[in-house]
């Protein structure tokens, strides 16, 4: 069902009739999704949950590895803590279905348990010499430049048609908007 309302929602929007991913999961029972997950919030939360464990793993990998080398990460190193796990993630829709829900998502209302967001933010924040009205607008804006620019990346990945230098050029974007005009 999981995998379904992953799919659907980052094809069809965030409002697909929950009916709809019943179906598309294999259930005959059109309130399956409401029997198993309550609402759509808890069914999105599940569908993050699912996915933010090993991409979350990844990210304590990647910043206990700067830890260990005593290497104090570059704000191109936690744009890519934030962006390859995702991009790693081939043959799903998660970074449509993120950029799906992103706009009708209240980030306190779904658990999702521990995340290396805030530990990456908050090194971001620190990396980057402006206010804090200043620094505030670049991360929004990057988080939001990010889901699109994976979304695009996903896309591109299932009709076969990215490019391998790709990550590279969405973490150099990505990095430039945190740092244009600061130094």
């Amino acid at each position: 069902m999981l995998d379904a309302a992953e799919r659907l929602i980052a094809t069809r929007g965030y409002e697909v009739p929950l009916r709809d991913v019943a179906v598309a999961a294999g259930h005959r029972n059109n309130s399956a999704v409401q029997y198993h997950y309550r609402n759509r919030q808890g069914l999105i939360a599940a569908v993050v949950a699912r996915r933010l464990g090993p991409m979350e793993s990844e990210r304590a990998n990647m910043l206990e590895a700067f830890a260990a080398q005593g290497k104090q990460p570059t704000v191109r190193d936690l744009i890519e803590v934030l962006v390859l796990p995702i991009l790693q993630m081939k043959g799903t829709h998660y970074a449509r279905f993120l950029e799906a829900i992103r706009p009708h998502w209240p980030d306190e209302s779904i658990p999702t348990g521990y995340t290396e967001w805030p530990k990456v933010l908050d090194q971001l924040n620190k990396s980057i010499k402006a206010d804090k009205p200043a620094r505030i607008r670049r991360v929004t804006a990057v988080a939001t430049a990010m889901f699109s620019l994976i979304a695009d990346y996903e896309r591109r990945t299932e009709l076969g048609e990215q490019s391998d230098s790709e990550p590279d050029e969405i973490v150099d974007m990505l990095s430039a908007m945190m740092t244009a005009g600061l130094d």
